[in-house]
């Protein structure tokens, strides 16, 4: 029994001391275990430094000028020989589109733009008024007024009319009675048309003549060719072409009629009667096929007879316009004649009843009073007045008929305008249209298929042209943006391999941004690119020096703002034991590896770059081996 109690003993003791032994061991190795557990993290020290500032951002490459094509007239699309991508250069086939018939529309449209035309040309030849009788009249009138009024002057001063005043309107008389005669021959020969008895001073209006006798006979000439072509055309086209459709029916049937007889003929075994009524049938659908034949010579010779008919009418319209200018030209010049010929012959006129008053005055002065004379002015006063009313009141008639023949002038040269524009828009719509590029480029998008309906100004495709340079654009805060100037070189990080050349053009306001806090970079590019290829840019800035300098991938940012880790050492007494300290900061200047940064950091801090799990601000870690 003791020896059991003595075994019992022995083994709690055995117990125990293994017990104190993994006790002692796990107190000296608690560190070490402790470890395993803890992250690894990387640091280095913050130090005096260099940084080169670069805005970086990316881009995608536009053409700097697009081409857009447009339709012309409302048309279909017959077919599309370019898709968006596709390269072009000028010259190339993008569409081919159809356009309605509209032959018989654009000859309607012509013919009534030359009668629009003919009767606005007609509306111009509208005589000027003229007032040379009226004015004639007026300067008699004011003239025996005046007369008039010297003979009563005379007569209450001299007592009357001497008699050098006498013969000397005898003179008259006679001189201005012989040159008056004179004018009335050129005067008959003008109502006449005899225009060869006038004198050398009428040689412009012989020549109008003459002009007007050319292009009258020319008119004539063309008028009775038109009328001897037409007079030949007894059946127009149309009307042929009808008969030759019933003559078509007429020998279809009669071909039925005869194959239908034949067949009979051929099942009869060689029936006589068969027979005749077989060769019958032929000799009628002959008789009715060479009708046919010579109905359609007959339209071909009328068809010849109306295109010579319609050359002659051409004809005739181009004889009649100089004919029109020429009787304008030819009217003008001998209006103006008469004029002058009717103010040489009121002048003479005048001038002999003036001395003939003078001649009557001198005669019968022995007998007139006062009172007469005085009578014979307010007479010839009230007659004054009334013809300078009558005048006035014709002028403004005749201006308000001008008035009005003006307006209808600009109403008729409106109709014209717009009748040549229908036309021209009748015949640009009409055949087939093909579509062709004025510029090198890329097609960038194409809005229509082979059988769609394309409206008038509707946009067909949009060319982006390559010839005219590159561009690109790419967001960047306001800061980086300050940083950046027009003019400076950017290096394209990813076309080395393509000769790609940039540099910065605009710097704008981010119109899309609502904050308005971004910049838009506009870059020129140049080199190996294609549209719609992205690029990233970096833009060097300032290189300045700072004191303290830390690796880029250490800085890290929440809700608080930007920080870095520094590790910071605990000393005890199995061993040093290290730990992650939040440090907050402010990015001074960065570059693609380094940034410098000032705040509660020191240039000695060891700063945390990499970590293989999350950090919290105090945890333990442990340090990269």
């Amino acid at each position: 029994m003791n020896e059991t109690k003595n075994k019992r003993k022995e083994h709690i003791k055995t117990a125990l001391i293994i017990f104190l032994a993994l006790l002692l061991v796990l107190t000296f190795f608690s560190n070490t275990i402790q470890n395993f557990s803890l992250p690894i993290v990387a640091a280095q020290y913050a130090g005096y430094g260099t940084i080169t500032e670069a805005v970086r951002c990316s881009g995608m490459v536009t053409a700097n000028q697009d081409y857009e094509i447009f339709a012309e007239g409302n048309r279909t699309v017959e077919s599309v020989a370019v898709k968006a991508g596709d390269k072009v250069r000028e010259g190339d086939v993008l569409f081919v589109l159809e356009g309605a018939d509209s032959g018989e529309a654009v000859e309607q449209a012509e013919m009534a733009l030359q009668d629009a035309e003919l009767n606005y040309r007609k509306a111009l030849l509208t005589a000027v008024p003229d007032y040379a009788a009226q004015n004639q009249e007026i300067a008699n009138a004011r003239e025996d007024l005046q007369d008039a009024i010297t003979a009563l002057n005379k007569a209450k001063n001299s007592g009357g009319i001497s008699r050098s005043e006498y013969e000397k309107a005898l003179s008259t008389v006679t001189d201005h009675t012989n040159k008056l005669a004179v004018l009335t021959g050129y005067q008959n020969a003008l109502e006449s048309g005899d225009y060869s008895a006038l004198s050398q001073d009428y040689a412009e209006l012989r020549t109008r003549k003459e002009a007007l006798d050319t292009a009258a006979a020319e008119s004539n000439s063309a008028q009775t060719a038109y009328d001897a072509i037409m007079s030949g055309i007894t059946v127009d086209s149309a009307a042929q072409q009808a008969q030759i459709a019933s003559l078509e029916r007429t020998a279809a049937e009669l071909e039925l009629a005869y194959k239908r007889a034949k067949e009979d003929y051929d099942a009869s075994g060689g029936d006589i009667t068969l027979k005749r009524a077989m060769e019958d049938a032929e000799t009628a659908m002959r008789y009715a096929q060479d009708d046919v034949t010579k109905a359609k010579e007959t339209l071909t010779q009328i068809q010849e007879q109306e295109q010579k008919a319609e050359l002659a009418k051409q004809n005739l319209l181009e004889k009649q316009e100089p004919l029109q200018l020429a009787q304008a030209a030819f009217d003008a010049e001998l209006t103006k004649a008469k004029t002058a010929l009717n103010n040489s012959i009121g002048e003479h006129t005048a001038a002999i009843e003036t001395a003939n008053r003078t001649i009557t005055a001198y005669e019968s002065q022995g007998a007139a009073d006062i009172a007469s004379l005085e009578e014979q002015v307010k007479m010839k006063e009230r007659s004054l007045q009334s013809m300078l009313i009558s005048l006035e009141a014709t002028k403004k008639n005749d201006s308000l008929s001008q008035q009005m023949n003006s307006l209808d002038l600009q109403g008729q040269q409106t109709a014209i305008a717009r009748m040549r524009k229908e036309l021209d828009e009748l015949k640009e719509s009409s055949g087939t249209l093909t579509v062709t590029t004025k510029h090198d480029g890329i097609v960038t998008m194409v809005n229509f298929a082979t059988g769609d309906s394309v409206m008038d100004g509707e946009m067909l495709a949009l060319i982006n042209l390559t010839d005219s340079g590159f561009t690109a654009q790419c967001v960047v805060t306001a800061n980086q943006a300050k940083k950046v100037s027009v003019g400076t070189q950017a290096d394209v990080t990813n076309g080395y391999g393509w000769g790609v050349k940039a540099h910065v053009t605009d710097i704008r306001t981010d119109t899309q941004n609502p904050t308005g806090a971004d910049k838009i970079l506009t870059f020129e590019v140049s080199g190996d690119v294609t549209v719609g290829q992205t690029l990233s840019f970096s833009i060097p800035c300032s290189s300045a020096s700072y004191d303290c300098v830390v690796p880029t991938s250490a800085i890290m940012e929440d809700n608080e703002g930007k920080f870095v880790m520094v590790v910071t050492a605990k000393s005890t007494p199995l061993g040093n034991r290290y730990y992650a300290n939040r440090v907050g900061v402010e990015v001074l200047a960065a570059d693609e590896i380094s940034s410098a940064v000032s705040g509660d950091i020191l240039s000695s801090d060891f700063v945390i770059t990499t970590s293989e799990k999350p950090l919290k601000n105090g945890m333990q870690i442990r340090m990269e081996d």
